[in-house]
This record gives structure tokens, sequence and C-alpha cells, in this order.
């Protein structure tokens, strides 16, 4: 089974559609969740709003600065430290421990279902796609902005994937888990690093950019958990020594 997609557009191209739509739906549900979760509706409405803009700046940034100057693209991994970055500047304003930690879980918890939305525009528009490929779901593009062969359906993937990431986190959020907010940071970061060898992209690599920054992220959160479950340890060693 082919999918074919025409890449010729003559209005708005759906790969802008989705974009607006992934950071609309992402930064409506994380406000949604803050409200909920007790964050003040000020601080939840400046996060909700500064969140796009750093969202894009260091989504466009990073491409560049990898590039070396010669491109001009969104990246998804900078879209993400754009997003963490605005939650950042209203945790260190507010001051408030729980109230950071709160406003933190609620972007994990929203960044896949972003990201899933996102990629429909990719799937659309033909971009970052996948190594040639022949088999089912095959994808072949025709048409102004991109035209292949078969390749594999890689944005479409991600989307499913990270799809049923965000499901599976936020129902088990919802049923009292908190670990699952890191469960969900590193599931997230190893399927963007695994798909990331089925791009067309990466033939020829080793690794690619995307791949390390992905590594480096799940070691650091898995680096962090180990050190909070040691001072936890610790601090029951000593209220029992007490």
């Amino acid at each position: 089974m082919t999918i074919h997609i025409d890449t010729t557009y003559k209005l708005i191209p759906p790969y802008v559609v989705m974009i607006v739509l992934a950071c609309a739906i992402g930064i409506a549900m994380q406000y949604i969740m803050n409200r909920k979760r007790g964050i003040d509706k000020k601080i939840a409405g400046f996060v909700a709003l500064l969140s796009p803009f750093m969202s894009f700046f260091f989504g466009f940034l990073l491409t560049y600065v990898s590039s070396g100057g010669k491109s001009f693209g969104l990246s998804s991994i900078g879209g993400l430290v754009g997003m963490y970055g605005s939650v950042l500047t209203l945790a260190l304003i507010v001051g408030d421990k729980e109230q950071s930690r709160v406003m933190f879980e609620n972007c994990t918890l929203a960044l896949p279902l972003m990201y899933s939305v996102s990629k429909l525009g990719c799937l659309f528009a033909g971009c970052c796609h996948g190594r040639p490929y022949s088999g089912p779901f095959s994808i072949e593009y025709t048409g102004k902005v991109t035209e292949t062969g078969g390749v594999f359906p890689v944005q479409l993937s991600e989307t499913v994937v990270f799809f049923l990431i965000f499901a599976a986190g936020v129902i088990m959020f919802a049923k009292g888990s908190r670990a699952v907010v890191y469960m969900v940071f590193i599931a997230s970061a190893a399927a963007k690093g695994l798909l990331d060898f089925t791009r067309e992209s990466h033939i020829g690599k080793v690794v690619s950019l995307n791949q390390i920054l992905c590594f480096i992220m799940m070691i650091v959160c898995v680096v962090y958990l180990v050190i909070k479950s040691k001072k936890y340890a610790y601090t029951g060693i000593r209220k029992a020594e007490r």
C-alpha cells in the first residue's frame, strides 16, 4: 500500500496550519493543567504567552546554528528548549519550588502531543521524509515542494508513536503516578532518536545532531532520577536514626 501526497498547494500550506495548531493545542493543554493544579491565573497566562515566542525562536536558532548559518528551518528540539525556557523563566520569577515542579511536569506531558500534531505538517509537506522504502504505507511525494519515490513514513510513525506516549502519560498521571513524567521524557527522547535512523537525511551518518541531543537529554534525566532516589534514601535513613 502506497500513500500518495501532492505537495502543490494553492492556499495556506498544511505545514503552517499544523505547526500553528500543534502550538495552540499544546499551550492550551498546558494552561488548563496549570490552572487545575493550582497555578495562579496570571502565571499560567504568562507561560502560555511566552511559550510560542521562545519555542519558535529557539527552534529557528538551533537549525541556523547547527547548519553553520546555511539553513533556516524549525527544529523540534530547539522548540522543546524554548518551551522549557518559558517555564524556567516564570519559575525563576515566581521563586516557588512546588509551583515550578508542577509547571515543568505539565510542560513535559504536553510536549508529545504538540510534536505528534506538528509532524502531520511535515508529512503533508514532505520535509524530513524517510529513507527509500517500498513496503506497507510507503509514501510517494509529487508536486512543487517535494518529489520522491517511495519513502518510509517516518513522519506518520512519529505522529502515532508520540500520541501514544502522550495518551499513556496522561492516563497514568491522572491515576496518581508522578514518576510517569520522567518516563514520558525518556520515552520521547528515545523515540525521537531511534526514528531518526529512518530519515533520508540520516543516510551516510553514524549519528545525527538530533540523536546526540536526545541521548544527552536521556542521560541527564536518568542521572537526575538516580541522584533524586539516593537523596530520598539518605533522608529516610536520617529520619530513621532520629
